[in-house]
């Protein structure tokens, strides 16, 4: 696909100017850049939901782009049904088969033994397409995708709108993944997946033959993910080739080269500017002349500037005592059971992150730590602590404007309240917006400076970085690394965890479990203990995890002997229906033919089940 001179305004705006570039099968590109920059805008106008005022698209003929839209579809299909719309052109050959099938049954046809082969070698052909297509395992692609993104396979038989948001944004994705589209298109896709959903995704990505751009700032998954960086800046468009490592460095140079390139043209015009003022009215003022129409041609060099950045600290006005809380026994029911029985402890400099799968109750025990949530259970704090809670999803307290929100809370000086906002990006007339129509990341700026202005000495903080682009990503991080007390945070974030996190608590089936260390020491862990698990595991505890191993084993080894049998016995009666003589008897063909079917439809389901063993098993071991 070519992009040829893209130009897009909004409301009078120019978003981006003359963008071209050529997307090869393959790529896998991360767009960055600041907030605002246009990487939404230019997706949009990749995949055909907006339109570019200047330049075009170029594509080949049936070229399929799948994009990850925000708005969530509005259908009473179940999920399965959903998903199984992606084998839209599969299941149209299945239904040729079946019909196929239904006329080899008729007597018409199996009476007349020339129509009867006619009919026999079409399906035969289009088998081969099925078989050929993933006929086999489509469904076990379903099943693996669905798992592979946090879902379960009993949210299958649901209607979509039973489904939370965060469930039907994995369902779209999972639709997208299966249709394998010639080009991917993904916003943001980490701000709706838990960490292991987030690995499997890049594990997934990393294999996919087609083209793939996904607008990120995670700058741990742009660094596994992307073998090209575009950079929106200055309204164009900068391109990398490698990873977002590669990218940072190779755009230092690019700056420090361009504003070399902006000095040395800066002395030539100093040069040309005395040249004229010295001779211009001389004996060479035909020369300066000529000098002052190059000077007004010159273009000059446009020097990319650093995108503002907020600048902070978290500094707490006092510190705890060496208990900063404990906890025990903490339970929490919904519908279901979240937090079972929980307990931990907290002691002043800890910096620990929750880690769990969405839906495990991360956000549940921050919640009741922060008091916002009944429980059952102990709590104990310590001395002198002062939590400061950060949550995206909290309700402004005054529902005013920007500058209104930080003055009723605080009672200070709107001249000291402005300068603090203009720390967090909140400029001129912007400290009057209403705090309704902030943006997503607008809103976590706002909460960033209330929460620095509280002062606490332990933050508990839920999904900090989400809506935040890499440069106020990189400033919260340095507040947050210099910050001299407590912290407790949830977060997806896995390049935060690793410059963070002392400890990691994993929150699983309603249980804490602890590992002092950081996500990559965390991973290292979990790769080692699976390499010597056959080893370290205690008699004990193998027997019924090894049963249940075991009678999955058995099931497959059945059922690929029935596969072995129902092949056997299918190539038996093709060879039969080869011979010329099969076509002599009209109730020997019928017969045979009936067989067949049976064979054929046998085998399908042998398939099927063989395909749910293995990802059963897969889970096992994984398990």
């Amino acid at each position: 696909m070519q992009i040829n001179n893209l130009t897009k305004y909004h409301a009078g705006q120019l978003i981006f100017a003359q963008i071209s570039a050529v997307i090869n099968k393959g790529e896998h590109i991360g767009l960055v850049g600041a907030n605002g920059t246009g990487k939404t805008t230019l997706l949009r106008i990749l995949s055909g939901e907006d339109l570019q005022d200047e330049g075009e698209l170029v594509k080949p003929q049936n070229y399929h782009i799948g994009y990850l839209k925000q708005m969530l579809p509005r259908t009473e299909l179940s999920l399965a049904e959903y998903l199984t719309e992606a084998f839209a052109d599969l299941l149209a050959v299945q239904d040729q088969m079946h019909r196929l099938e239904q006329e080899l049954a008729s007597p018409e046809i199996y009476q007349d033994p020339e129509l009867l082969e006619a009919k026999m070698d079409q399906y035969a052909k289009i088998q081969q397409q099925w078989e050929d297509q993933g006929g086999y395992t489509y469904q076990a692609r379903i099943h693996s995708t669905v798992l592979g993104l946090g879902l379960t396979l009993d949210d299958l038989p649901k209607p979509l709108q039973a489904l939370s948001g965060g469930q039907r944004v994995r369902a779209q994705l999972a639709r997208l993944l299966l249709e394998e589209p010639d080009l991917l298109l993904l916003d943001e896709p980490s701000n709706h997946l838990d960490l292991d959903a987030l690995e499997w995704l890049e594990g997934f990505l990393q294999g996919y033959p087609n083209a793939v751009i996904i607008a990120s700032h995670d700058r741990y998954f742009l660094d596994r993910f992307a073998n090209r960086i575009w950079e929106m800046a200055d309204q164009q468009m900068y391109q990398y080739k490698g990873g977002f490592s590669a990218y940072l460095a190779k755009r230092q140079e690019r700056i420090a080269q361009t504003r070399h390139q902006a000095e040395k043209q800066q002395e030539e015009i100093a040069k040309i500017e005395a040249f004229i003022r010295k001779f211009g009215a001389g004996t060479r003022a035909s020369q300066a002349k000529s000098l002052a129409k190059r000077l007004a041609k010159l273009e000059p060099v446009a020097v990319s500037s650093e995108p503002e950045s907020m600048k902070f600290k978290f500094q707490p006005w006092r510190q705890t005592g060496v208990k900063v809380v404990e906890f025990s026994e903490i339970y929490k029911k919904y519908d279901q059971i979240v937090l079972n029985h929980v307990s931990g402890k907290i002691r002043r400099g800890d910096r620990i992150a929750l880690l769990g799968a969405n839906g495990s109750g991360k956000s549940t025990l921050l919640k009741i730590l922060a008091g916002r949530l009944d429980y059952q259970g102990t709590i104990e704090w310590g001395a002198n602590v002062d939590l400061g809670y950060f949550d995206q999803e909290l309700e402004f307290e005054h529902n005013q404007t920007v500058l209104d929100e930080l003055y009723l809370t605080f009672d200070l000086d709107y001249g000291q309240l402005r300068n603090i906002l203009a720390q967090f990006l909140f400029k001129g007339d912007q400290v009057f917006q209403p705090v309704q129509v902030l943006s997503g990341g607008e809103r976590n700026r706002l909460l960033l400076a209330k929460l620095f202005l509280a002062a606490p000495n332990f933050l508990v903080l839920d999904e900090p970085t989400n809506h935040l682009d890499i440069y106020a990503r990189e400033a919260l991080e340095s507040a947050l690394s210099e910050f001299s007390g407590t912290m407790l945070f949830v977060t997806h974030d896995r390049y935060l965890v690793d410059l963070l996190a002392t400890k990691i608590w994993i929150l699983e089936d309603g249980k804490i479990t602890e590992f002092a260390g950081n996500y990559s020491q965390y991973r290292e862990h979990l790769k080692t203990q699976q390499q010597q698990k056959p080893k370290a595991e205690k008699p004990k505890s193998k027997p019924q995890a090894q049963v249940s191993k075991r009678k999955l084993a058995q099931e497959q080894e059945r059922i690929e002997a029935e596969i072995f049998r129902c092949e056997q016995e299918k190539a038996e009666l093709e060879a039969k229906m080869a011979q010329p003589e099969f076509y002599q008897d009209p109730e020997q063909i019928r017969q045979i033919n009936l067989e067949y079917h049976k064979l054929t439809a046998e085998l399908e389901d042998y398939y099927q089940q063989w395909e749910a063993l293995i990802d059963a098993i897969q889970i096992k071991d994984d398990g």
